[in-house]
């Protein structure tokens, strides 16, 4: 997704390590195209997919040519024993659809179907689908694991019964829950507001508890999960996060999008500090939290004093205002 490619390849990395145990390194090939190698042979019914918020797309490498006669004589070299019996398509992603390439796909579906020895045409649900790419010059021919449903564009603010200004979208939220390293557990909003961020923790079954000095804001958060999750089962808590309210190592880890000043109350001068040595007593040891802030906030220079900054990441909004995404690791 072309928007924050930083924070789109720092989401797949994590995730990626995290379920399948293998460091990677992306190689951008372009814009936002980039490829892999991996010991792993992926399927697209895995569970951690469905993590997955700013990838699109994720596909095998089958061939890549500079040459595209090239490429259609190597599609026959290919072994499709293992596909045998099953259904495909072949579709180019990258591109607009044109006569041209109508006939490019056709070009390429006569190889492939040459090299079934029961081929199976489906067009619109396939067992399988060959992907096409041009790229940089660069010919790809893939099988696709993975396609992004998005389905938590249902969520962003504006389709929500209760939104307010510069609330956090809802793909950006599920990012940095992703950015916690963590398969399941408990999660925390200390600064929860009306739940945009529990909202995608949620969807991702994590054990969440939410917390807000707002009594509105708690009762709002309430109406926002009833009409997306009626039967769902949270924790709220009505306290100043700035107060040891949590049991000691109780969470595995935290994420909020913290009062800015400008757009929200404001509590204090103390607050962060506060807030800051009271999570470091909930948040469970070498846990992270993700706290997303405004470039005129200085959260940074004080969380370092109690947590190991593992990396930054900023995300544009408008001429005045980037939001700051700081992944903090309690090991200090």
């Amino acid at each position: 997704k072309g928007n924050n490619k930083k924070l789109a390849s720092l989401e797949f990395k994590t995730i990626w390590e995290l379920y399948k145990n293998e460091k990677i390194k992306l190689k951008k090939i372009k814009n936002t195209a980039y490829v892999f190698s991996s010991i792993h042979n992926i399927k697209s019914n895995e569970i951690f997919l469905n993590r997955l918020t700013y990838t699109n797309y994720i596909g095998k490498c089958l061939i890549e040519e500079k040459n595209i006669k090239k490429l259609l004589e190597n599609i026959k070299n290919l072994n499709f024993n293992k596909y045998e019996n099953k259904s495909f398509a072949v579709r180019i992603k990258n591109a607009k659809k044109t006569e041209k390439h109508d006939k490019l796909e056709r070009e390429l579906a006569e190889p492939i179907w040459e090299n079934f020895k029961n081929p199976k045409v489906n067009l619109k649900n396939p067992d399988i689908e060959f992907n096409f790419f041009l790229i940089d010059k660069i010919n790809y021919l893939a099988i696709k694991i993975f396609e992004n449903n998005k389905n938590y564009l249902k969520r962003m603010p504006k389709l929500r019964p209760i939104a307010m200004p510069y609330t956090l979208k809802s793909d950006m939220a599920r990012a940095c829950v992703n950015l916690l390293n963590l398969k399941k557990g408990k999660l925390i909003d200390p600064f929860c507001g009306i739940g945009g961020i529990l909202l995608e923790a949620y969807e991702m079954n994590f054990e969440i508890f939410g917390n807000d000095i707002s009594w509105n804001d708690l009762k709002y958060l309430k109406i926002n999960f009833q009409h997306y999750f009626p039967n769902g089962k949270y924790t709220l808590s009505l306290a100043d996060s700035k107060t040891q309210f949590l049991k000691k190592n109780t969470m595995d880890g935290i994420v909020s999008d913290i009062p800015y000043g400008k757009c929200s109350r404001k509590l204090g001068k103390d607050l962060y500090e506060n807030f800051l040595i009271s999570a470091k007593q909930y948040l469970k040891p070498n846990k992270r939290m993700i706290l997303i802030y405004a470039n005129f906030n200085e959260i940074k220079t004080l969380a370092q004093k109690h947590f190991k900054i593992i990396e930054e990441v900023d995300e544009y909004i408008n001429r005045s205002m980037t939001r700051h995404i700081l992944i903090l690791e309690n090991n200090k």
